[in-house]
């Protein structure tokens, strides 16, 4: 059968066909963890079929953009005649955090290790199938330009490509895979934050930066690693007409130390538990972190560099939430952790941007 007029003519409207799956092919089963939101009564292609489904993957943590990207994408898709099914992957704790901060009215089916994705044999960016309504394979492989080697002669920017993003199309941010680099509709900041491997906290924009989202690809056969990110930054660099460097600063920092009573929100993680840590509005948690760990966590509330002053050695459990205003939560999440924020002056690395243009 062929998908209905409705839902055909919106496929172009998601991003990243599969390309590992061909028009015609059966479709692996579906699996999860949990199921959220508001779900089919069976999530076998048997009980699907009739419908076209379109199933959109986002293997990495979830924020609450994230969700606007869905809503828009799966409005499109909700009828009688077709159905939107959003896989999920990363961190539970930030998905339920970003669902009540931002409701979201589809199918979300949480899958925490990817397995859909792999049954599914997707590529880093195929994040997109569709299932017409006999229960196969519709929309065709995605056919990617067979990129030309990285050649030096021909200047850096060959391979490496940065536009506007198209609004509505779904974020990523640093995927990608050998030889490529690959953000989607990401503000300025974020790209230079994961080109440069520095948190927000470290980094000095000027006060003026291009606004808006941006795409960043970088398609480079025989390059890898540092060499392929170091031709991205500066592609980046000469695109936005900017300057960065690292640079020792005198900077207003936090020290973290501890207070004299312990807490049963703060306390020493079993052997073998594994690595989580998170953020909300108010909250922060975490499973076997060390200090250092749980002061980058304050560092992202705060926008200001923490350093662990405590002298506690090991990884820790940790879980606390506060109702007070942002500017003040910080400060109450630790004493309830029974630690101490307290302000400091120190010379410091800090990732400097400049306008140069």
């Amino acid at each position: 059968m062929k998908l209905c007029a409705r839902a055909l003519s919106l496929i172009a409207a998601l991003t990243g066909a599969a390309s590992a799956q061909y028009t015609g092919d059966t479709p692996p089963p579906l699996t999860w963890d949990k199921l959220k939101g508001n779900c089919p009564a069976s999530l076998d292609w048997a009980s699907l079929r009739g419908k076209a489904v379109v199933v959109s993957f986002s293997p990495d943590d979830v924020f609450p953009h994230d969700i606007d990207d869905w809503t828009q994408a799966a409005r499109n898709y909700q009828g009688e005649h077709s159905s939107f099914i959003q896989v999920v992957g990363g961190r539970e704790f930030l998905l339920d955090q970003a669902l009540q901060r931002t409701p979201y009215s589809g199918c979300v089916l949480f899958d925490s290790d990817d397995r859909n994705l792999k049954n599914f044999r997707l590529p880093p960016l195929g994040r997109t199938v569709v299932v017409d309504q006999g229960g196969f394979i519709a929309a065709p492989a995605e056919t990617r330009p067979q990129p030309q080697p990285y050649d030096p002669a021909a200047g850096l920017t060959t391979g490496i490509h940065i536009s506007p993003a198209q609004p509505g199309t779904l974020r990523s941010l640093g995927a990608g895979g050998p030889a490529r680099y690959i953000s989607k509709n990401q503000p300025l900041k974020l790209i230079i934050l994961d080109l440069w491997d520095t948190p927000l906290a470290r980094i000095v924009f000027p006060e003026k930066l291009a606004e808006g989202n941006y795409d960043v690809t970088a398609d480079m056969p025989g390059l890898d690693g540092e060499p392929l990110l170091q031709l991205v930054r500066e592609a980046v660099e000469r695109q936005f007409g900017l300057l960065v460097q690292r640079e020792e600063r005198m900077e207003k920092v936090y020290l973290l130390t501890t207070l004299r009573n312990p807490s049963t929100q703060l306390q020493p993680a079993i052997n073998g538990e594994k690595w989580m840590s998170g953020a909300g509005q108010g909250s922060i948690i975490g499973t076997a972190q060390t200090m250092e760990g749980i002061a980058r966590a304050f560092q992202g509330l705060l926008d200001v560099p923490v350093f662990d002053a405590t002298g506690l050695k090991g990884t820790y459990n940790y879980s606390a939430s506060s109702k007070l205003s942002q500017s003040e939560a910080a400060f109450d999440l630790a004493h309830q952790l029974r630690l101490e924020l307290t302000e400091a002056q120190r010379p410091i690395e800090m990732l400097v941007v400049r306008n140069v243009q």
